[in-house]
């Protein structure tokens, strides 16, 4: 363990592209937080993360050895495994928060950290029965997206670069084709949003567990203090099985983690991600909404201490909105330094 001074609240941020609003959420969240720990995972196959454009922020520091990630893939959850397993050995901390390059502070962080540190609660994440998710508000799955994504083992198809130079008639007999597969109840063809791998799924003939453990699903967004940290990474560790069941399984970073919390008896869950989401498309949409400056209203106003998402390519007076509200100090380039933090003024949202 590092020399680090318990009792701080670790953000732990991953993020793959936009590396300027990494920096300005890292930025954001120094001067909300003095004494935060910052840690960022950055996908190293999209673009090289510069670390002298964190120089002038400090005690932010960089996961070595990133592992790439593609979007509906297991590999995202090993990125998530390498950084926590990281952040566990090398820092000394109470909680810890992932965060997306996407994210950005609604609240003073202050609030939420006393909130964390006094919690009667071991982790804050959002869940439900993968197979049973009731009534169906924003952001839970219409019926038998659990089916589709558990009940089947999930093959990576090969890439069919020139598909879009087939006659329409054939790709319209393709579709059908598929359309007929995903009817009966042994084959699955799952195309991927983002560029990711279509694959093909065969039904399994059971699950690697009893009949105590119940499959969740929700977010990925993880709070959690040290004792809930230890008891997933211990799980994994001590449950092979549990990896290779979701090594073959469509998007598993949405239930590997909050599966491990919601079914462990010893520790206390509370079913909120402390997050505001925005769902513009309504149920299975596969990407949340930016959030725009005239949305900012509505975020703060959730209580949630982060929003998601905010794309300074799309909507950029959403963040400036924010920074003046909170009393940050824009942070870039041709700044001195960051080695202030500046106190917000006291707001009511």
């Amino acid at each position: 363990m590092s020399a680090e001074s318990p009792g701080r609240v670790l953000y732990l941020i991953f993020s793959h592209e936009n590396q300027a609003q990494v920096v300005r959420l890292a930025g954001a969240i120094r001067q909300l937080s003095a004494n935060a720990l910052i840690v960022i995972h950055h996908d190293p196959s999209k673009e090289v993360f510069e670390p002298a454009t964190l120089l002038r922020i400090p005690g932010v520091r960089l996961i070595p050895n990133p592992l790439p990630g593609e979007w509906g893939d297991y590999s995202l959850v090993e990125q998530y495994l390498h950084a926590l397993r990281w952040c566990r050995n090398n820092a000394e901390f109470e909680w810890l928060c992932t965060l997306t390059g996407l994210s950005y502070p609604l609240v003073r962080l202050g609030d939420f950290e006393r909130m964390l540190l006094t919690s009667e609660y071991h982790a804050f994440v959002r869940y439900f029965d993968a197979f049973d998710p009731g009534p169906y508000p924003k952001g839970v799955w219409p019926r038998g997206t659990g089916e589709t994504r558990y009940l089947f083992r999930y093959f990576k198809l090969p890439r069919f670069r020139h598909y879009y130079l087939l006659p329409t008639w054939v790709k319209s007999r393709l579709a059908a084709a598929c359309e007929a597969l995903n009817l009966s109840s042994l084959i699955r063809i799952a195309p991927l949003p983002r560029g990711a791998r279509t694959r093909v799924g065969v039904r399994r003939m059971r699950l690697p567990f009893d009949n105590d453990f119940k499959i969740y699903a929700g977010r990925q967004m993880l709070n959690l203090n040290v004792r809930a940290l230890d008891k997933v990474l211990a799980f994994v560790d001590s449950h092979p099985q549990y990896e290779a069941f979701f090594r073959r399984t469509l998007i598993p970073d949405e239930s590997f983690f909050v599966s491990i919390l919601a079914n462990d008896r010893d520790l206390n869950v509370r079913n909120d991600v402390q997050r505001f989401i925005l769902w513009p498309k309504g149920i299975g949409a596969s990407s949340v909404g930016v959030i725009t400056a005239g949305e900012v209203d509505i975020a703060t106003r959730s209580g949630a201490p982060f929003g998601l998402k905010f794309d300074t390519r799309v909507a950029p007076d959403a963040l400036d909105l924010l920074d003046s509200m909170l009393g940050i100090i824009r942070w870039d380039q041709d700044a001195e330094s960051l080695t202030a933090v500046s106190t917000p003024p006291s707001t009511n949202h």
